[in-house]
């Protein structure tokens, strides 16, 4: 595994992790006068196949390699402005790959609408070991929980107007707010910062429900997360709709639609029999895409290369 970050290598657990600089300008630097680094780093190691989660840097830097060649495009690397230079660097990385692969149908289709790329859908996973229901934990009666990022797109501000519109439900936010981009959050009574947690099943069997009222996603983990948990959610399209059939597993809003958004919570905290429902068929929907059933579909791949 190779990745930025200090200099040096360690083992973690049969996995070798390489680690390289963070560098400014990392596709140009390591595509260049830094790819030296690069090579001491992987000297006296035979690479039969490499496989780069995002186009870049890595996708472009080992474009040339003799090996064989898988870049996952996870989505927002693969966004920039019509003539932004990036786009050629992500070009040549994409059609020098042999195989291209997505978590999601609709950046697929947006692969080929924009790049004229073919690529495969293999879904991100959920560990359904770790993320489950667990009954020695007390739920609570009138808690949203929201897990992800404390920034605009993730829709959190959305979910800070619901919760003024919403008095009598507790609004709990799992995240780190000093993370770059974060915004700020106003103080609601109704409104707990909780902050970065390493055990977040907890909080999820806690929670009454969970809100992710993203403008946009790729194929959203945490979603996936409060499913297995057995959560009912509430979130938005697409993205979600990956693996939610809206009613089923979760309800559905659009982006930006706050008004939808505090229908919802209250039509779930109100319904207990529906929500009842929709988290049996989440926890089962949860199922499909753990980790071991999205590793096989790696391995196929792999072997097919």
């Amino acid at each position: 595994m190779l990745t930025t970050g200090r200099s040096g290598r360690q083992t973690k657990e049969h996995v070798c992790i390489h680690y390289v600089p963070r560098l400014p300008f990392l596709t140009i630097l390591y595509s260049t006068i830094a790819k030296r680094e690069i090579d001491r780093t992987l000297s006296g190691i035979h690479v039969d196949l490499i496989h780069s989660h995002i186009a870049l840097p890595w996708g472009y830097v080992f474009r040339r390699a003799k090996s064989k060649r898988v870049i996952t495009c996870h989505g927002s690397d693969i966004f920039p402005r019509k003539n932004h230079p990036v786009r050629f660097f992500l070009m040549s990385a994409l059609k020098h790959a042999d195989a291209v692969t997505v978590p999601s149908r609709w950046i697929c289709r947006y692969l080929g609408k924009e790049y004229g790329i073919a690529s495969t859908v293999i879904p991100n996973g959920v560990d359904t070991k770790m993320f489950r229901p667990m009954t020695t934990v007390p739920r609570r009666d009138n808690v949203v929980l929201f897990v992800g990022r404390f920034i605009e797109r993730k829709g959190i501000l959305d979910l800070i107007e619901a919760a003024r519109s919403l008095p009598e439900y507790e609004f709990w936010l799992v995240g780190d707010p000093n993370a770059e981009g974060s915004v700020r959050i106003p103080v609601l009574r109704n409104v707990k910062q909780i902050g970065f947690v390493g055990n977040l099943t907890i909080y999820y069997n806690q929670a009454t429900m969970c809100a992710f009222p993203s403008h946009w996603e790729n194929f959203p983990i945490a979603g996936l997360e409060a499913m297995a948990c057995g959560k009912a959610i509430i979130a938005t399209e697409p993205g979600f709709s990956e693996y939610i059939e809206k009613g089923r597993e979760g309800i559905l809003i659009g982006p930006g639609r706050v008004e939808a958004l505090v229908d919802s919570i209250r039509y779930l905290m109100e319904n207990e029999g529906e929500r009842r429902k929709i988290e049996a068929n989440a926890r089962e929907k949860a199922a499909l895409y753990d980790w071991s059933l999205v590793a096989k579909q790696y391995q196929t791949l792999y072997r097919d290369m």
